[in-house]
């Protein structure tokens, strides 16, 4: 009887009266948060899939006809989009819903200063409009829902060593090696490396976009940085090179991995080997 009755009221449309009967008999659906996974983590991003139930309480069958979300990452908008329908829920049924957010690091406001903090979770807050397909028209289900996602630990660099390659009358070339360790399970993409070469405190080399190879998780690979000491403009640091002295190595820039730059400021003695 309720379904005729519904029935009735939608196709007699023109009826005010019979419309808002028709809406009455409709309850609305429900939406419930199941579950977020992290399924894909790297240095550009995250991958979160977000799962909730879709319950439909009505004795008739409804489609799924959109779903509109929005993402915020420590407080900031960071993502938004929308999906198509097509699922159906039966009567008296429940379906789950599930789409993938991709979260981009460099989007995030401050993700440096959170990558160098020790901390291992960014805060994020999803929001949600479900688009319900039902005989009286598309009912929109509201939902938010707010938790933390991990993020990746931030790589490490440090000095590995000074090695002469020749002495001439008028310049010393060297490279300087820089290790740089990826304590995460997935690789390190392609970087580049701007930095300012001090040595004995003489600045003695600058550069722009060295490159970085890609580093595998878990393991370590060396930069190397070609250096050319001038003889006449750097005496004495020229004189510790050749006799392969311990030299005072400081190396300051930037390491850029993904968009995201990692400030650097390396310092230590190195015996210059060759």
């Amino acid at each position: 009887m309720r379904r005729l009755a519904l029935a009735l009221a939608v196709s007699l449309a023109g009826c005010a009266g019979l419309q808002e009967f028709a809406a009455s008999a409709v309850q609305k659906p429900k939406l419930t948060f199941r579950s977020a996974s992290v399924t894909a983590l790297d240095l550009e991003g995250a991958t979160v899939s977000l799962t909730w139930d879709l319950e439909n309480p009505n004795a008739f069958g409804v489609d799924l006809a959109k779903v509109a979300w929005t993402f915020d990452a420590e407080g900031q908008r960071v993502a938004a989009g929308d999906l198509p329908g097509g699922l159906q829920i039966r009567a008296n049924g429940t379906s789950p819903v599930t789409f993938p957010v991709r979260v981009r690091y460099q989007d995030v406001p401050g993700i440096v200063n959170l990558l160098g903090s020790g901390k291992d979770e960014l805060r994020y807050a999803v929001g949600a409009t479900v688009g319900v397909r039902t005989p009286v028209g598309v009912l929109e289900v509201p939902v938010t829902h707010a938790d933390k996602v991990r993020l990746p630990a931030m790589p490490r660099f440090a000095l590995d060593g000074l090695a002469v390659r020749s002495i001439g009358f008028d310049a010393i070339v060297l490279d300087v090696r820089v290790r740089v360790r990826n304590p995460n399970v997935f690789a390190l993409p392609t970087g580049k490396l701007d930095y300012a070469l001090s040595l004995s405190g003489a600045d003695v080399a600058r550069a722009e976009s060295i490159a970085v190879e890609p580093v595998a998780g878990g393991s370590s690979a060396v930069v190397v940085i070609p250096v050319r000491v001038d003889v006449g403009a750097a005496g004495r640091v020229a004189t510790e090179l050749a006799r392969g002295a311990e030299v005072h190595v400081g190396l300051k820039g930037n390491a850029s991995l993904a968009g995201i730059p990692f400030p650097l400021d390396l310092k230590g003695s190195l015996p210059a080997r060759r």
